[in-house]
């Protein structure tokens, strides 16, 4: 059933030789199993829950790492880096035996997603002498890394969606540039000075209470509008640089370890 893409049928099949199996070596087995199927369908967090069961077996080192290892792969499919990390720790210093690619792969995805930049390039490092990477190869990855940072334009630095609202209340526009989005300042600085300039206009020419609601209604919504739109714009732009970063990153740790396994 696994191999003909069954997930579910396959998934209740392994349930049942987990409950049916008279050893414990048989139930981690089914277990792991149907964690596999559980993964094929995207049900991450059911497949972690369901691996909880496992953590007490104490038997096979193997399977043990393979446990822990299954567990921390879902719990980063699942969006929890931080537990990614606890069950990748153990996998680190419960053994004897070093670590494999996809275990430094896996870790070095955590490093990315918790923003721990400063500890990607000692990790690929470690993950190359550790894996019988030859010199030349390791140097050449690790000068690849420096060359795409820079292409990147360096670690993203945030910009304050605080400072951008402070800005704009100040002086208008003022805030979308500080947040990286040059034309929304443009517009909304462009767009106040017209409604100002049309409030004077009909004052000008005694039309003062179409002055009011002409020109100095729509100058209040822009100015406010505004300050709110600088700061929502710092935090979205913050977003948009942050995920084309990782992203990126997580692209070449992907391809290391796929040149790694040739």
């Amino acid at each position: 059933m696994f191999r003909d893409g069954n997930w579910f049928e396959a998934s209740i099949l392994y349930e049942r030789s987990y409950y049916t199996s008279t050893d414990a070596r048989g139930r981690i087995l089914a277990n792991l199993a149907k964690v596999e199927a559980m993964k094929e369908m995207g049900e991450f967090s059911r497949a972690r829950r369901d691996l909880q069961r496992s953590v007490t077996f104490r038997g096979d080192d193997t399977l043990r790492k393979e446990l822990l290892y299954q567990l921390a792969l879902c719990a980063y499919l699942e969006g929890d880096a931080a537990g990614a990390r606890s069950f990748l720790l153990q996998i680190e210093h419960g053994f004897e035996k070093l670590p494999g690619h996809r275990t430094f792969l896996l870790n070095g995805l955590v490093i990315i997603d918790e923003q721990r930049w400063d500890e990607l390039k000692p990790h690929l490092d470690r993950w190359f002498q550790e894996t019988n990477v030859t010199s030349e190869l390791r140097d050449d990855y690790l000068h690849a890394l420096d060359l795409l940072v820079m292409e990147l334009g360096g670690v993203p630095s945030p910009r304050d969606p605080d400072r951008a609202r402070m800005w704009s209340t100040f002086i208008p526009g003022t805030g979308q540039f500080y947040a990286g989005s040059a034309g929304w300042g443009v517009l909304n600085a462009f767009s106040q000075l017209a409604a100002l300039s049309g409030f004077g206009l009909l004052v000008w020419n005694g039309y003062y209470i179409a002055g009011v609601f002409a020109g100095l209604g729509p100058f209040q919504s822009l100015y406010f509008g505004g300050i709110r739109q600088a700061g929502t714009l710092a935090e979205q732009n913050n977003k948009s640089r942050l995920d084309e970063f990782q992203t990126a990153l997580k692209r070449f740790l992907l391809n290391v370890a796929a040149h790694q396994k040739q």
